[in-house]
């Protein structure tokens, strides 16, 4: 610890050299330099062996403050506290708290609403080291760390024959998604991610490590499975595990943008004459492929079905006579290979980072074939420009019989995430700072959200929380009934009430700033 402090120490002493010979570095004043020593001074010595105090001067930092949506999305840090165990989560939350400083957990670095911006010099406590994943003794559960990424937790147990209910790409945290629902590949079966936490070690925001089930702090373990941003740092988790299956198949089929509309009257259609199709995902993605259209966006579909799947015959066929420009085949994916087949693996698009990505989601039980053109049209527009030509907008449907099993009740996911199985969002990608460029991206991201909620008539908008935005209102992502608006509230109070996990959709509460001093 203490040759860690030496060089902390010496990282520190160089970065203010640099500050004073040019001016602040990475935008940290000199304040928060000397703000960064004291922490490497007091909290240093409370840590484990395994943790590092890591300052934002230092180059061990860049990988670090980098996440997916950056630089749109860059909350503010005087320090990164790679913690290796729940006692160093604890000690730092107490240290912030005596400090009055804001405080963000991070595994994954995928999130992207606005609100996470709101972190003005604070400290970033980062799960990474947090990283394990273990089927337990009863093979019909796992215990995952709270920085383990959704890839190692599939191969982990894809290794042992198991799998478990995870969000949609492999490089984000596997606690993540499930704590705002967690769409997945296999929620047809199993329901959402959420539907499936049994237990959790969560780090209050007084800096208490409690246990969190169904008959532990069950008003807690109820709000951690549809709202856990707002609650805790999760240290831990226990998930059920299932058996891997059988392998899956991999059809994509590419339609020209004259298409559009009976590709999703024919996707509606077949919704409504096979609504249980089993282990079935319907995905679609617009985006440039200029070997197919070098003036729009094409459409592509994939059909990703596990085992034999007599609807997928029934959609595929379907699809095909409405004569796509092209077709591919994948056959015999194992488990463990379907997310990097799929395209959303480790080397797939979803997953660069430092290239702003933002979305602006709707949910819907149908789709509007008009309202679609019309988003459509302003995507075309957008995406006609270099600067957002990798951009992308997604149509998707993961399953619906699952998710509908699980009573609406019974977690704090949103009835309506329950209610309308198709989310569509644009994906927009640009590189750079340049505040002309991100005006533009966000003026052409709401026109679009707006035309697609034009087709939704009467029905009050929702957004998915992994994938909003941080504009939205409480209840458009939380859901609209009153009751529910009010637990959720009441929880807050309870269990956070100086809104100290207020970063992430935060539920807003009457909060009172935490007292300095105060741990």
């Amino acid at each position: 610890m203490m040759l860690l402090l030496a060089l902390g120490i010496h990282t520190l002493l160089l970065g203010v050299a640099s500050a004073a010979a040019g001016g602040p570095v990475f935008g940290i004043p000199a304040p928060l330099e000397r703000r960064s020593g004291d922490i490497i001074r007091e909290l240093g010595p409370l840590l484990s062996k395994d943790a590092t105090i890591v300052l934002p001067l230092s180059p061990d930092a860049e990988p670090l403050l980098i996440r997916a949506a950056t630089p749109r999305i860059s909350p503010n840090y005087f320090a990164i506290v790679e913690v290796a165990t729940e006692q160093d989560v604890q000690q730092t939350i107490k240290y912030a708290n005596f400090h009055e400083t804001p405080f963000l957990a991070v595994s994954g670095g995928h999130g992207w609403p606005t609100t996470l911006n709101g972190v003005e010099a604070g400290i970033q406590i980062n799960m990474r080291r947090m990283n394990h994943t273990t089927l337990r003794r009863d093979g019909r559960t796992a215990s995952i760390g709270g920085g383990a990424l959704q890839y190692e937790v599939i191969a982990a147990l894809f290794s042992q024959g198991k799998r478990a209910v995870m969000g949609l790409c492999e490089c984000v945290s596997a606690i993540g998604p499930l704590l705002g629902g967690g769409h997945s590949m296999i929620q047809w079966r199993y329901g959402f991610a959420a539907d499936n936490l049994v237990s959790a070690r969560v780090v209050l925001a007084d800096g208490r490590a409690v246990d969190v089930a169904a008959d532990k702090n069950s008003d807690l373990f109820w709000g951690l499975r549809g709202a856990g941003h707002n609650f805790g740092v999760v240290t831990s988790f226990v998930v059920k595990a299932y058996n891997a299956g059988d392998p899956w198949t991999l059809i994509t089929l590419t339609f020209t943008q004259d298409k559009l509309e009976s590709f999703l009257e024919t996707w509606n259609t077949l919704e409504e004459v096979h609504p249980d199709r089993g282990m079935l995902v319907v995905n679609g993605i617009l985006a440039r492929n200029n070997d197919v259209d070098s003036e729009h966006p094409v459409i592509n579909l994939q059909l990703i079905y596990e085992g034999r799947n007599d609807a997928a015959d029934l959609y595929a066929a379907a699809f095909r006579k409405l004569n796509p420009a092209a077709e591919l085949t994948t056959e015999d994916i194992p488990w463990g290979d379907l997310f990097t087949e799929g395209g959303f693996g480790l080397s797939g698009p979803i997953c660069r980072k430092n290239q702003n990505i933002l979305g602006y989601p709707n949910s819907l039980d149908k789709w509007d074939a008009g309202a679609m053109r019309a988003a459509f049209g302003i995507f075309s527009d957008l995406t006609s420009e270099a600067a957002f030509a990798t951009s992308a907008m997604l149509l998707e449907s993961y399953g619906q019989q699952g998710v509908r099993a699980v009573p609406e009740g019974s977690n704090a996911v949103a009835p309506e995430e329950r209610r309308r199985h198709l989310l569509t969002s644009p994906i927009l990608w640009w590189v750079g700072d340049d505040a002309a460029t991100r005006k533009k991206a966000e003026d052409y991201g709401s026109r679009i959200q707006a035309a697609v909620r034009k087709g939704a008539g009467s029905a009050e908008p929702h957004a998915y929380v992994n994938y909003a935005t941080g504009r939205e209102g409480f209840g458009e992502v939380y859901g609209h009934e009153a009751a529910r608006k009010s637990r959720l509230r009441a929880l807050k109070e309870r269990w956070d009430p100086h809104g100290r996990f207020g970063f992430y959709m935060p539920i807003e509460v009457g909060r009172q700033p935490v007292a300095a001093g105060e741990i």
